[in-house]
Formats: structure tokens, C-alpha cells, sequence
């Protein structure tokens, strides 16, 4: 055969190179250049890509392969394979069993996608971010999920400390409630016993404050203590800024005391309970924060695969993903499955974005706080007052209106309660970090198998069109649709009872985008896939030809139903009638998930599910439905075909499709309800502070407690009311 006759099979079709059996040619899904290595001009085909003739084969070479492509690639140079595991191969080195990694790039630019994978891990592992509630017990970061010794300690210390923290409350409850009363009661003109008064007894309603004041820090050692680390290496968030409010309380107090024991100076009133009030609403929170971390681990710690949920942006393919999804820069997010859900007290105690703000507005308002102190103090000293006890009184004014104490209601208390109502029904929300994560999601990628579960997907009827049993039809369709997976795969499966015995290994197996499958099942080709697959192959249909499909389709269309053609060797050899039916919980999930503007991504191997179907199956609209391509498919398959060790425990569900479509619209709310609590957080804090400064400064003494409290009931009040609408 000459070569120009070799050319001219190369583009007819597929069709095998006679005399050479292996040799047969599958579309390129892109051109590229032949290596230099090969030392060969290339030769061009009919079809797409470039192609040689080399030492007796054909080869044709593509950096970016299919799934399901058929390659031939000469060893490279001085390069020695380096043993990998199945899940780190190209899809196409899976199919074709190559143990070998190779570089694999991404069609927007070259970029080694696995050095890029390294890259993004490396940036990962470096945002540790501060923890939050749980930082003075290092330990449970380190948890080994599959020690479970440590499960059972760890669910302990968790148990032990939600405990302790339950007492804690209610004794500053307790404490808090009495301290407000010696401030709130006098300011309405109540009766009052004269020695809880200033006025009356100062030593005595001094030493009450105190000792009430003493009391909750010593309920809330732990917090202190860590409070004063921080403080220590210039850390601030909320244990740092209660710290330093009750550290300056107690001492204006102590200062008082003196003045009161031995200068026999009159007193004026502490501000005792607005800080007791704001350590009791922040052990309130740690309760919840608490609860929310032990209900979530019990999750995490269940044994069996979990789906986890990933996004895009994390991944080394995320550019194909996005333009798979017709947009640079959407948000894609898709399942994986998973042993582990790793990393979970790491995001579950990391700080939410009022101790992040917090952290970076504290230290400007220790200085305003300062000097709010010092004006206020000078002025005492004209008007005669005590220059420290002035300064004292207006610093402790501004410091306890810093304590963000709206913000804690306004972010722990929606959260928990929808982890709770999540966990319930089998979904994970791990923290602010998922909430920052799939917020705002654009798309999601979802495979056929969870649109359509078991039973969705029914063979209504069977037909042999040729000589061949419909036994052996069926067989040698489950093999190939089996090996593509998708719910089809399941469906014929099904129909020879999984039995390995009737299966037939598969070679060159190949989805073409609308069309269907085709691949190789001992030297025969078998095509499966819908009618525009037959007509595009020019399949061979006895009985009377195209007006034969007619004929189905027809029937097809009478019955509402789907048609799927088998093709053997180019000839027609059986018809199967479909029926998809919408399962009402399925439904409901793509309802939710497309509610918020998210866009549904379909992997599928079966040409019969497009965006027409989908819109009739479960009647939803179009524009937010889309298939991928032979690209995206392949993309797609190579981040979801293999089962993972461990993922990071952000958003995950037992599986149900159902249940992850709650999680991410209660992701996308909680993104709303965020900013709208920082608003409300933001809105109080800046009026709050501004006011006590203000009147601290025009006049010593112009804020009192009283005031501070009744200031923090409103911010309280209004924050309760922006979570029930939240709820």
C-alpha cells in the first residue's frame, strides 16, 4: 500500500490501516504541533490535528487529550515513567492503562496542569488563617480521622466544653442581671435600697460591681487569658477586645474604691454590667459556635464516602471548567466523592468577618479611645474632678461600645441554626469559609446519574432489527455504556443483571458531542447513540432504510418517549424505547439550585438527554441549562472519575442531590445574610462609639451606664430582628 493510500484511509472515517489491526484513527479535537523529537514531517489528514507515519504506525499526537481518545505517542527522550496512582493519570492513560504521568495542559495557555495543581495546594496549605473560637486547644486541628480513639476523645472535649459553657451562662446571666439592676432601676426613679446606690454606700456599690466584675472573668478565664496572649503579640479580635475592656473596668473601679476608702472623694457609677452584658451575649455565642462544631464533626466523622463539594477556582482545570461554562470568569462549582472530610475544626473555628474587620478597626480605636480619655480628663480638671477618674470613666465608656456585640448575634446565630436544619437532612455548611466559597456560585457541574437516580430511566421496549439476538444486542451495548458510566450505564446494566460474564472489554471508546458512544468490542465497532449518530455514520438499516428510523420516531413521538440505536459494524441492529421520568425530589433540588441564578452543567454520555429533554423532564427553563462538550466532559471526568483520600471539609452531603442543593442555596443566603449583618453591625458600632465619644468629650460624666446599657439592648434588639429575617 502506498502512502498516499495509507493518507486516504487516515481520513475515511476511522477506518483501520490494513495489514496493521492496532492502527485505527480517532478525531483530534484540536491541531497541534508534531514534537521535534519525532525527527518527521507531519502529515496532514482529512479530519483535525496532525498526523505521521513512523516506524510502520500511525501516530498522531494532542497535549490536550479526550477521555476516550486512542493514542499512540513514541517514547520521549532520556525520560524515564514514573509510577503514579490511577486518580493522578490523564483520563486517556486510564482508559489505555499507560502507568505514566505526563504532563497535560490546559487548552488556554500552556501550563503543566499537575505543576499547577502543586501550586495551588502549596497556596492553599499557606492560608491556615487564625482560628477563632478554638485556638487555646491546638489539638483538635490535628485530629486523625481514622484513629478512633481520637474521634471519641475529640467528641468528648467538645461535649465537656459545651457543659461548661452552659453553666457559664447561666451564672453570668445570673451576675449580669443583678449588676444591670444597681444601674437601670435608679435611672427610672424605682425604689432602690440606698446601699447598692453610689450616693448611698460607694464603698459597698463599689464593691459589688467589682466583685460582679471579677466574677464573670474568672467564669471566662480561658477567654481572658487568651485574650491577653493576643494582646500580647498585637493580635486583636473579640476575646482581645473583651480583655481589654474588663481590664480597664476593674481598674477604674480599683481606682474609685481608693478614692472612696481613703480620700473619702464621692464615686460616680461603674460600667460593670454593659461589660458583663457583653461577656455574657459573647459566651452566648460561644455556646452556639460550640454546639455548631461538635453537630458538624459528628458529620465529619460518620465512616463511608461522603460528596464533597469543590470549586472550580481550587482545581487545576478550573479555566476549562469555566469556559465550559461559557463564561472566564463564572464560579464553577462540582462533586467529588471522598473518604475523609479533612480539615474541619480548621474552618469550622475560623474567624468570620466581624472579628476579621475587627482586627484591622481595633487599634485606630484604641487610639481614639486614648484620646477621647485625655481631652475628657482635662476637661474634669477645669471643672475640678479628678483629673484619672474622668479619664478612666470616658476611656471604659468608649472601650466597652467597641465590644461588637451586635456582630456576634448577627453571624453566629443564622449559621447555627441552618447547620442545624442542614444536618438533619444530611448536608454539611462548614463555617464562613463555605459560606465565602460557594456564596456566590454561578455554576454547578452535575453528572446525569444524580438527575436521573435508579428507576428514572425505564426500557419500555426492545427490538432486534437484524439476524443478531436482542440478548447479544443488549450485552454488547451495557458493555460499552457501562464502561462510559452515566445512568444509562445503570439501565442497561440492569438488563444483563451485572454480570461480568456477558460484559466485553472495551477499546477506543469515544463520546461524540449530541451523537452517542462508539467504541470497539472484540475488533467490532458498536455505536449507541440516537438517530443522528446512524445518519451521520451512514449505518447500513435493513427493512427499508431511513424510513425505517421514521418509523420509530414516529412511535416515539405518539408515546412521548426517547429512542437509542445499536449499531454493530456499521449495520443497524437494535432499537430501544426509553422512557425518563422526573423524580419529585430531584425536581425540587434543580428548583433550589437555579432559584438563586446558579446555572446547571450536565455531564452526560447519552445523546438523548440535551436541554430540550431536561426542560420537559423536570419543566425548567432553558436559559439555565447547558451540556458540556467533548472539552468540558473531559475536563469534568478527569476532576470527578476517581474516589479521593481526603478533601477539605467545607460543603458535603451523604450523596443526595436534594440535600446539596440546600446547602448551596443556604450558602447563597447566608452570603446575603452576612453582608446585611456587618451592615447592621457597622450601622450601631460607628453610631455608638460616635455618640459616647462625642458626649465624653463635650462634658465629664455625660455617659453613664445606664445609657451604654439601654444603647446595647437597642443594637440587640435590632440585631435579633435582622435574624429572624434571615431565618
Amino acid at each position: 500500500m502506498s502512502f498516499n493510500e495509507e493518507k486516504a484511509h487516515i481520513g475515511a472515517r476511522k477506518a483501520p490501516v490494513e495489514g496493521r489491526e492496532d492502527s485505527i484513527v480517532s478525531y483530534v479535537m484540536e491541531t497541534m504541533p508534531t514534537p521535534t523529537h519525532w525527527g518527521v514531517e507531519p502529515t496532514i489528514a482529512k479530519g483535525k490535528g496532525h498526523m505521521c507515519l513512523l516506524r510502520g504506525k500511525i501516530f498522531f499526537y494532542r497535549v490536550n487529550l479526550a477521555p476516550t481518545d486512542r493514542i499512540y505517542v513514541p517514547p520521549e527522550p532520556e525520560e524515564t515513567p514514573t509510577p503514579v496512582s490511577p486518580a493522578d493519570l490523564d483520563p486517556a492513560d486510564r482508559l489505555l492503562g499507560n502507568d505514566r504521568k505526563r504532563p497535560v495542559f490546559s487548552r488556554e495557555n500552556d501550563i503543566d496542569l499537575f505543576a499547577l495543581e502543586e501550586q495551588i495546594q502549596k497556596k492553599l496549605r499557606g492560608k491556615s488563617g487564625s482560628p477563632y473560637e478554638m485556638s487555646e486547644d491546638e489539638r483538635l486541628t490535628r485530629i486523625n480521622y481514622r484513629s478512633t480513639k481520637e474521634i471519641r476523645r475529640a467528641r468528648y472535649d467538645l461535649e465537656e466544653r459545651a457543659n461548661r459553657l452552659r453553666f457559664g451562662l447561666i451564672e453570668l446571666t445570673v451576675v449580669t442581671l443583678f449588676l444591670c439592676a444597681l444601674e437601670l432601676v435608679p435611672a427610672f426613679g424605682l425604689p432602690f435600697p440606698a446601699m447598692f446606690t453610689p450616693d448611698g454606700a460607694p464603698a459597698v456599690y463599689l464593691g459589688i460591681s467589682l466583685a460582679g466584675l471579677c466574677f464573670a472573668a474568672a467564669i471566662s478565664f480561658r477567654d481572658m487569658a487568651e485574650g491577653l496572649r493576643n494582646l500580647v503579640h498585637r493580635v486583636f479580635n473579640t476575646r482581645t477586645v473583651l480583655t481589654i475592656a474588663t481590664a480597664t473596668e476593674i481598674g477604674h473601679i480599683l481606682y474609685m474604691l481608693l478614692l472612696s476608702l481613703v480620700f473619702h472623694k464621692s464615686v460616680t457609677n461603674t460600667f460593670a454590667g454593659p461589660v458583663c452584658f457583653a461577656v455574657t451575649i459573647y459566651t452566648a455565642n460561644r455556646l452556639m459556635h460550640t454546639l455548631r462544631v461538635a453537630r458538624g464533626f459528628g458529620f465529619v466523622a460518620k465512616k463511608g464516602l461522603h460528596s464533597a463539594l469543590l470549586s472550580a477556582e481550587d482545581s487545576p482545570v478550573g479555566v476549562d471548567l469555566r469556559l465550559a461554562s461559557g463564561s472566564r470568569n463564572a464560579k464553577v462549582c462540582y462533586l467529588v466523592r471522598t473518604r475523609i472530610l479533612s480539615g474541619y475544626f480548621k474552618n469550622a473555628c475560623r474567624e468570620d468577618s466581624s472579628s476579621l474587620i475587627m482586627a484591622r478597626l481595633y487599634p485606630w480605636l484604641l487610639l481614639i479611645a486614648g484620646v477621647t480619655a485625655l481631652i475628657g480628663g482635662i476637661r474634669g480638671v477645669w471643672r475640678g474632678d479628678d483629673f484619672l477618674a474622668v479619664g478612666s470613666s470616658a476611656l471604659n465608656a468608649a472601650l466597652v461600645t467597641s465590644v461588637p456585640i451586635t456582630g456576634l448575634l448577627c453571624l453566629e446565630i443564622p449559621l447555627s441554626m441552618t447547620t442545624k436544619k442542614l444536618l438533619r437532612k444530611g448536608a454539611l455548611l462548614n463555617g464562613w469559609n463555605a459560606v465565602e466559597k460557594f456564596g456566590d456560585t454561578d455554576a454547578f457541574a452535575v453528572n446525569t446519574t444524580d438527575l436521573f437516580p435508579r428507576g428514572s430511566i425505564r426500557v419500555i421496549k426492545a427490538l432486534a432489527v437484524s439476524d443478531m439476538e436482542i440478548e447479544e444486542v443488549t450485552a454488547s451495548a451495557a458493555s460499552l455504556l457501562m464502561a462510559s458510566g452515566g445512568a444509562l450505564g445503570e439501565v442497561f446494566g440492569a438488563l444483563i443483571r451485572n454480570e461480568n460474564r456477558l460484559r466485553d472489554s472495551v477499546d477506543g471508546m469515544f463520546y461524540e458531542n449530541e451523537l452517542g458512544m462508539s467504541g470497539f468490542l472484540r475488533e467490532r465497532r458498536v455505536l449507541v447513540g440516537n438517530r443522528e449518530m446512524m445518519t451521520t455514520h451512514r449505518v447500513v438499516i435493513a427493512g427499508g432504510g431511513l424510513k425505517r428510523l421514521d418509523e420509530f420516531e414516529a412511535m416515539a413521538d405518539k408515546l412521548g418517549q426517547q429512542m437509542l440505536y445499536v449499531a454493530v459494524n456499521n449495520r443497524l441492529v437494535g432499537v430501544y424505547l426509553l422512557e425518563y421520568k422526573a423524580s419529585a425530589s430531584v425536581r425540587s433540588a434543580l428548583v433550589q439550585i437555579i432559584s438563586d441564578g446558579t446555572n446547571l452543567m450536565i455531564y452526560t454520555c447519552d445523546a438523548n438527554i440535551n436541554v430540550k429533554l431536561i426542560t420537559q423532564v423536570f419543566d425548567l427553563p432553558p436559559r439555565f441549562i447547558s451540556i458540556l462538550d467533548n472539552e468540558g466532559s473531559r475536563v469534568y471526568d478527569s476532576v470527578t472519575y476517581a474516589v479521593t483520600d481526603s478533601e477539605e471539609a467545607l460543603l458535603a452531603t451523604n450523596g443526595s442531590l436534594k440535600e446539596l442543593s440546600s446547602a448551596i442555596r443556604a450558602a447563597v443566603r447566608m452570603k446575603e445574610t452576612e453582608r446585611l449583618g456587618l451592615l447592621i453591625q457597622s450601622i450601631c458600632f460607628v453610631m455608638g462609639f460616635l455618640f459616647v465619644v462625642i458626649l465624653s468629650v463635650i462634658s465629664p460624666y455625660a455617659i453613664d451606664a445606664s445609657q451604654v446599657l439601654m444603647m446595647q439592648a437597642v443594637f440587640v434588639i435590632i440585631s435579633l430582628f435582622s435574624v429572624l429575617r434571615a431565618l
